[in-house]
């Protein structure tokens, strides 16, 4: 009951909270940050030495240098090596009910290299499934049912169910036709799955009618957009949730808002030109595990900051994939210079037959591409060089290679860069 008030209580404070201005947010962003640092110097070792409350006091961690301090920036003094054996345990029997010291241990993907693990006390859990559902449903007083996509369930999707709102966790790890089929019974009036999933369910699927979908989880290409939205009939909204929170989603004009209410982000422009920016994130609500001063590793596109939902909540244009994945080559007129995936995935699948690919960048800086269907390798070669001449930069090696052995639970990397 006392999670279920929770729940409640976060999804009635979320929908209706509303900031007039950017100031107005920021004054609600500074007041969480107070609580949130402060309280940090006293229940989590990590942050013992740290002088001050200022935000500016605390180190930027990314993924390596967190899980390395895992035991010290939990409240539990949990140990990264007892929460990993519990939830590989958990996740090999397909459970997802992983456990210690009363919480719920939740698996990331290990797209960027380790796997991390996150940690959810009940009350944490409720609150999510409250913020979650006053951001994601269309309305609060029509019933919904809600599917969800993914590589894992547990418990902090379970929270979702129940009254007028019923929730189905569909294993990524099942075979197509029994995701299609598994859909299909629930007949939910909200999808969200990966971006490869809808493509797929927009094909073979189409009795199925969701008046919402989210792409999750993966980088959503505007190739698989528009086949998507054509299949199911409705615009395809993005719902940004990762190991480390719940950071965007879009808003009903399809335009992608960073979570600020919840979420405080400092950014890392890595692009001068057009302001692609890595996130460094501190969570204003999180207890259990600190996320303070966290850099993410996905390059964003800023977006506009003049949607007409009229949000004051910042915009991403594009999420563009991993930062440790931009492309790296020398440039004709000296030195090194970046290329980012966006600019390979728009040019490649562009080029004439090609249905889809990957790439491979070697410490070389040498290129290894697999082509779908394979007769479009000769096209997807002459596109490639195409554009590394078009920005400036010398050719490299280009090798074809066999299609890669891809897990249907791992996050798709068309473009990946090796060393």
């Amino acid at each position: 009951m006392a999670d279920r008030v929770r729940t409640l209580a976060a999804l009635l404070g979320t929908r209706w909270r509303r900031f007039g201005s950017r100031e107005a947010l920021e004054r609600h962003q500074r007041r969480r940050l107070r609580a949130v640092l402060e309280r940090a110097r006293r229940v989590f070792p990590y942050y013992a030495a740290v002088a001050s409350d200022d935000l500016a006091a605390f180190p930027v961690l990314d993924k390596a240098s967190w899980l390395a301090g895992f035991d010290r920036l939990n409240d539990h003094g949990l140990t990264l090596d007892e929460c990993l054996d519990a939830a590989r345990a958990a996740e090999q029997r397909r459970s997802f009910d992983a456990e210690v010291a009363g919480l719920s241990v939740g698996l990331s993907s290990g797209t960027s290299g380790r796997q991390g693990v996150f940690l959810t006390a009940p009350a944490e859990r409720a609150r999510w499934a409250g913020v979650m559902l006053a951001k994601a449903l269309p309305s609060l007083t029509e019933p919904a049912r809600v599917a969800l996509v993914l590589r894992s369930g547990g418990p902090l999707y379970d929270s979702v169910d129940g009254g007028r709102i019923s929730f189905r966790y569909v294993d990524l790890a099942l075979p197509p036709d029994a995701i299609a089929q598994r859909l299909r019974d629930f007949a939910p009036t909200i999808l969200a799955a990966p971006p490869q999933v809808l493509d797929d369910l927009a094909a073979r699927s189409p009795r199925l009618a969701p008046a919402v979908v989210y792409s999750i989880a993966d980088v959503l290409d505007d190739e698989v957009a528009v086949r998507v939205e054509a299949g199911f009939g409705v615009p395809v909204r993005q719902l940004y949730q990762a190991t480390e929170g719940f950071l965007g989603i879009s808003c009903a004009h399809g335009t992608l808002h960073l979570n600020e209410d919840l979420v405080h982000v400092e950014r890392e422009v890595i692009d001068e030109i057009s302001g692609r920016f890595v996130a460094v994130i501190t969570d204003l609500y999180r207890r259990s595990q600190a996320i303070i001063r966290y850099r993410l590793g996905d390059v964003l596109l800023p977006g506009r900051d003049d949607c007409p939902c009229g949000s004051v909540l910042a915009t991403v244009a594009r999420i563009e994939g991993r930062a440790d994945d931009v492309l790296r080559f020398t440039a004709t007129a000296g030195g090194e210079q970046p290329l980012f995936a966006d600019f390979v995935r728009a040019v490649v699948l562009g080029a004439p037959v090609v249905e889809d690919f990957r790439l491979v960048q070697r410490p070389d800086q040498s290129l290894r591409l697999a082509v779908r269907p394979q007769r479009a390798q000769a096209s997807a070669h002459l596109a490639l060089q195409g554009l590394l001449r078009a920005k400036g930069l010398v050719v490299p090696e280009i090798i074809g290679m066999p299609w890669p052995v891809e897990s249907p639970t791992a996050k798709r990397r068309r473009v990946r860069r090796e060393g």
